[in-house]
């Protein structure tokens, strides 16, 4: 488990902060300006972001993971908006969700870009060094967004959250009853549900 986390950190890294960095570098020997090249750069992160996403939902294994991913989803957004665990419950709710690990990489892209075009260093290898060193920063960035998105219905909170919904779209399905009910017992394993009702709601749940 350690390597595999380890070797999927790698391949993200490589994948989205090095490739576009390479790419942009090289192109770099024709475009003299750098503001360019930071927003090619910025494009081609996002591209390659988006573009994966898409190739791994043509698998059928990923199809049916989405669809896993979708009845969590609408588990959490049965409990958050205050109703039991229940198939028909559950199945009214929205698949999407603002606080969602999908959100947070796009945040993770997006801020990158930002920050990487204001950060202009003529040396490839301190530029390099820079962008492994401020992931962590990225990352930290990024997850207060998604905090801040996940309990505010700010208009320019909602307006920022809207990429990663849409995204969302690609990275969940409509799961079917059975996917539901593996969702449910998920969360009932993991949460005392029926206590959070119960504190804000005032939901009495029969445990019967």
């Amino acid at each position: 488990m350690g390597f595999t986390v380890v070797l999927s950190i790698i391949i993200a890294v490589s994948l989205f902060m090095l490739l576009p960095f390479f790419i942009s570098d090289f192109l770099g020997q024709y475009i003299r300006n750098t503001s360019v090249i930071a927003i090619i750069e910025g494009i081609l992160r996002v591209a390659i972001f988006v573009g994966y996403i898409v190739a791994i939902s043509l698998m059928k294994d990923i199809k049916r993971l989405y669809m896993y991913h979708g009845a969590e989803h609408k588990c959490i957004n049965c409990i958050e908006r205050g109703r039991p665990l229940t198939v028909k419950d559950v199945k009214r709710c929205s698949r999407l969700h603002k606080r969602c690990g999908t959100s947070f990489l796009l945040f993770v892209v997006l801020v990158s870009v930002v920050i990487f075009f204001f950060i202009r260093v003529d040396n490839m290898a301190l530029k390099l060094v820079i962008r492994l060193a401020l992931i962590p920063v990225i990352a930290g960035i990024s997850y207060e967004l998604i905090r801040l998105a996940g309990k505010s219905d700010n208009y320019i909170v909602t307006l920022l959250s809207k990429p990663g919904l849409m995204m969302q779209k690609l990275t969940t399905k409509e799961p079917d009853e059975d996917m539901i009910e593996v969702a449910i017992a998920s969360v009932h394993a993991v949460f005392d549900w029926k206590a959070y009702l119960k504190e804000p709601f005032g939901y009495e749940v029969d445990d019967s």
